[in-house]
């Protein structure tokens, strides 16, 4: 088979004071050299328009007129060709990864060239649309658990928002790990979505007009002690005066997120909260807090083991760790609906939402 020099992609392009536009057309692709692979894309998991890649948003937003950002990054897929230096992949393997956003290229394509490094083996067990699900949300979950919280046997996490697909392989990697496992919900639907994960450890804090204070709910379950690691995705800045829009731009149910002085107010003795917030500014009272507490503040963006070299062989051990568990059905993903590449530009313009669930563009 010839090396294809172009891919059919659907991509999102800034556009300025316009904003953004949704764009479907054919790219060049980059030439297969030293480690580069070329994969074609068997399915790529989409964003969701409920529960957004919060850092991923904010780089289209400050991102320069013109530059593109796939739809998803997340792709599962067959290798066609690979660069002359390239030691650990052959033609024909199958492979998954996430497609950095700096390669200005989108996972929602036929093809795209990637470095060997930054993709793994799938395994035989698991199929194209389970890996491309769930490959993303669990290198942020397990950036934000282990290597950002350093989460051990026996600590109390609190997700915030755990109904969603980042939330939902949070809350599976912390339970594997031994953890007990707070979440939160504001809505039935988002509730009986995390009791499916039936984990024994996992305790639901329902946040809604009634009982809208964290730190009360997070203390009654902690016996007044805090809790060891929070995990935060950021969705605090899309949601101003606690009111989440709609794609049409008008109201939709309330949503009670906590304050940043809430969230502190939830963390134990040397506790660490772990955010997605790329914007997050602190004012002194809640710095104090958390001094007072020994408290620490990371910041989540799981893009950043792409962006450097040295990095590479830590970030292998992760991906292969994931398959690893995927394989093993340690972590499953929530597939909601599984669509076809001709679809996914009706799809992305409607809006569509699916609260906790996984959209995924596969090809046969």
């Amino acid at each position: 088979m010839p090396k294809p020099r172009f891919a059919k992609s659907i991509s999102c392009e800034v556009k300025g004071h316009d904003g953004i536009q949704i764009i479907s057309d054919k790219v060049n692709l980059p030439e297969i050299e030293g480690n580069s692979v070329l994969v074609e894309v068997k399915a790529c998991g989409l964003l969701s328009c409920h529960y957004d890649n919060s850092a991923l948003f904010q780089l289209l937003t400050k991102a320069k007129k013109n530059q593109r950002i796939g739809v998803g990054c997340d792709i599962a897929g067959i290798v066609l060709a690979v660069g002359p230096e390239v030691t650990t992949l052959c033609v024909g393997a199958a492979v998954v990864g996430v497609v950095p956003l700096d390669y200005e290229q989108s996972g929602c394509s036929d093809f795209v060239v990637l470095e060997e490094f930054d993709v793994a083996p799938k395994p035989d067990g698991v199929s194209f649309v389970e890996a491309a699900a769930c490959i993303g949300d669990a290198v942020k979950a397990y950036t934000a658990l282990h290597y950002l919280g350093r989460l051990t046997s026996g600590d109390t996490v609190l997700i915030l928002n755990g109904a969603s697909p980042f939330g939902s392989v949070c809350i599976q990697l912390a339970h594997h790990w031994g953890a007990k496992i707070l979440t939160t919900s504001c809505a039935e639907e988002e509730k009986s979505l995390l009791l499916q994960h039936n984990i024994e450890a996992l305790h639901i804090i329902e946040l809604n007009q009634k009982n809208s204070s964290l730190k009360s709910l997070v203390m009654l379950e902690t016996g007044n002690l805090g809790v060891d690691i929070i995990v935060d995705q950021g969705l605090m800045q899309f949601c101003q005066q606690n009111i989440i829009s709609d794609s049409d731009n008008r109201l939709s149910s309330v949503k009670y997120f906590p304050t940043k002085h809430d969230v502190i107010s939830c963390l134990a003795v040397g506790g660490r909260w772990v955010t997605s917030r790329a914007d997050m500014q602190l004012d002194p009272p809640n710095s104090r807090l958390l001094y007072l507490r020994c408290a620490t503040l990371g910041f989540l963006f799981e893009q950043a083991w792409m962006m450097s070299n040295a990095q590479q062989g830590r970030y292998q051990h992760i991906l292969m760790d994931i398959m690893e568990k995927v394989a093993s059905g340690i972590v499953r993903p929530n597939v909601h609906k599984v669509i076809s590449f001709e679809t996914v530009l009706e799809f992305v313009k409607s809006g569509e939402g699916t609260k906790g669930y996984k959209i995924v563009m596969a090809r046969e």
